[in-house]
């Protein structure tokens, strides 16, 4: 089937603007399929500032409340788009799991694929929740094909039961959200010296959402150690930083009261793609401390892998410096030689990334093959 008679839903609960990082992949997934040539409509929420739009991608921001009670109308919103494919992004805040299976019992329906953005739910953490793991699973279970972003989800899979060893299983993995910055080496000291950051200082930045999974509290441990180890740095938030939960207020506590984090800590906020990216090439060093280690599906350790710029991260076992990747690999909660590697490898990026950049076009041909195998 050629590219240009292949109608693709994409379902998915947050789409810029909206804040979400499942909501970028879809919408830089949509553009690259779209250039394909493949008609593209995207049903998502309406209460986060998403607008309707025509042309190709079609946003159809007309979920307003993601509850059982509106199951009829996403399957006619989903069903008006005459699609040979429904891909839903799984999950996403708000979700309902019942559509994957309705629509595989339609007579003569569309194929239905998920992608599995992250692991799914074995046990209830909690009430009223108790019966989300049984409808994740039907989901899954319901789908024609199932797209992975990492190896370890479809090895789960594959263990779990007869059934989910039959449903086909392709491993995408994502591509960053970020492009590389274009800045020259004097538009990045002319960057620095717009930040007010002197000459001789370390400049850190983190990207990414702050909560404990990510280890920011870390970050400030590190700053602290340079500090005492008489070593100049600032660190760059990409991100925001409003005291919305008990671990960002305790956050914002700790840098108040501390002279040294009050100097060293700037919070840049929400920032486009673009900028973020400029301001991830201005830095001698990002720190990305993972509780859980460092995950291929991980946006902003690929977003500052392409940059070229030199990182420090965790995992599980640590694999030290690997020079080609110009990424030290540390175990988790290990400051001491997070702060260590800072010192030893921080400098300006390298001209170039020194791995190969993996493009949405490639992602999208990818998506493109699976659909056609399972229409034929």
């Amino acid at each position: 089937m050629p590219n240009c008679f292949l109608r693709v839903c994409i379902v998915t609960a947050s789409y810029p603007p909206a804040r979400c990082g499942v909501g970028d992949y879809t919408a830089l997934l949509s553009t690259a399929l779209a250039s394909n040539g493949t008609h593209i409509s995207v049903v998502t929420s309406g209460h986060q500032g998403t607008v309707c739009r025509d042309g190709n991608p079609t946003v159809l921001p007309v979920v307003h409340n993601w509850s059982l009670l509106n199951v009829a109308r996403v399957i006619r919103a989903i069903l008006k788009c005459k699609p040979d494919i429904v891909h839903f992004q799984f999950p996403t805040n708000g979700y309902f799991d019942v559509l994957v299976p309705i629509l595989g019992v339609l007579p003569k329906g569309p194929k239905v694929v998920v992608t599995m953005h992250e692991p799914l739910s074995v046990k209830p953490s909690r009430l009223p929740w108790v019966f989300r793991p049984i409808r994740n699973w039907l989901s899954i279970a319901s789908a024609d094909a199932i797209i992975v972003v990492a190896q370890s989800y479809a090895e789960f899979l594959h263990g779990v039961s007869e059934r989910m060893r039959r449903i086909p299983c392709e491993l995408i993995p994502i591509a960053s959200n970020i492009p590389v910055s274009q800045l020259s080496t004097e538009a990045v000291r002319e960057v620095r010296r717009q930040l007010g950051i002197p000459r001789g200082t370390l400049v850190l930045t983190y990207f990414g959402f702050v909560h404990a999974r990510k280890g920011f509290d870390q970050v400030l441990d590190l700053i602290k150690i340079l500090e005492q180890r008489k070593v100049a740095a600032v660190i760059l938030v990409l991100g925001e930083l409003l005291g919305r939960d008990p671990y960002q207020k305790d956050l914002l506590d700790r840098i108040s009261n501390d002279p040294v984090l009050r100097s060293a800590v700037k919070v840049l906020g929400y920032l486009d793609s673009d900028a973020i990216a400029d301001h991830l090439a201005v830095s001698d060093a990002c720190v990305l401390p993972f509780v859980d280690g460092v995950h291929p599906k991980r946006g902003s350790f690929l977003a500052a892998l392409d940059q070229g710029i030199f990182i420090v991260t965790t995992s599980d076992p640590p694999k030290g410096y690997i020079a080609d990747e110009n990424v030290y690999y540390a175990k988790q909660g290990d400051i001491d030689a997070m702060a260590l590697a800072v010192q030893r490898h921080a400098a300006p990026r390298r001209s170039a990334a020194s791995h190969p950049v993996r493009t949405w076009e490639a992602v999208a041909q990818e998506h493109l093959r699976l659909f056609k195998r399972l229409l034929q």
